[in-house]
C-alpha cells in the first residue's frame, strides 16, 4: 500500500497541478475562495472542486429562487460543501485527475488504512501545489484549501484536519466554525 500511495501522489500532484491551472483560468476574474479535493467514503475516487464568491451568490439566487428561500452567501452548506460548488474538474475539456481517480478505483487495498493513506496524499498534494504557487494570484487570507469526503460521517473531521495543515490559522479559524450555530437555529 505504502509503495502504491508514493507513486499516486507524485501522479495526483502532476495532474493537480495541470488541472488547478487551467481551472482557474477557466474561472477568469472571478474571486476564488475555496479548493478542495473530494473523494466518495472508499477513497475510490477523487476530483476537484473551486468555488467563487460569484458562483456562490449565482447559488443563492437559484435556491432563494427555486426553494422557499432565506439563502445567503454565509449559508454553510452552499459556502463549504463542493457538491454546491460552481467549478470542477468536470469543467474542462481532458481532465488529468480522470487518470488519478482510475488509479484509486483499481487499488486493491480499501482498508481504513488506505483511506488514511489517501487523505494524507490528498493534503500534501495540495500544500505541495500551494508551496510552489499555483494560487498565488489569489491572497491567501481569502483562500481556503482542503480534502473533503462525500456522504460520509468523517467528512468534517478530514476536512478539519487538511485544513488546518493547509491553511493560515487565521483562515483555518474561520473555516473550522462553518457550522457553529447550525444546531441552534434548526431547533
Amino acid at each position: 500500500m505504502e509503495h502504491f500511495f508514493e507513486i499516486f501522489q507524485k501522479q495526483m500532484v502532476d495532474a493537480l497541478r495541470a488541472d488547478c491551472t487551467e481551472l482557474i483560468k477557466h474561472i477568469g476574474a472571478e474571486r476564488l475562495y475555496a479548493v478542495a479535493l473530494v473523494t466518495d467514503s472508499d477513497a475510490g475516487t477523487v476530483y476537484l472542486g473551486m468555488n467563487t464568491e460569484e458562483s456562490l451568490q449565482r447559488r443563492v439566487e437559484y435556491y432563494n429562487r427555486e426553494m422557499d428561500g432565506g439563502y445567503s452567501s454565509d449559508h454553510p452548506t452552499l459556502r463549504w460543501m463542493p457538491d454546491e460548488w460552481g467549478y470542477s474538474d468536470s469543467d474542462l475539456g481532458r481532465s488529468r485527475l480522470v487518470e488519478v481517480s482510475n488509479m484509486l478505483l483499481n487499488r486493491e487495498d480499501y482498508s481504513d488504512e488506505s483511506r488514511a493513506a489517501f487523505y494524507e496524499a490528498a493534503t500534501q498534494a495540495l500544500q505541495k501545489l500551494d508551496e510552489e504557487g499555483v494560487f498565488a494570484s489569489i491572497p491567501r487570507s481569502s483562500l481556503t484549501l482542503f480534502v473533503s469526503v462525500t456522504d460520509d460521517d468523517e467528512a468534517e473531521q478530514v476536512e478539519d484536519y487538511s485544513a488546518k495543515r493547509l491553511n493560515p490559522e487565521e483562515v483555518y479559524q474561520q473555516f473550522a466554525e462553518r457550522f457553529d450555530g447550525i444546531e441552534d437555529a434548526e431547533e
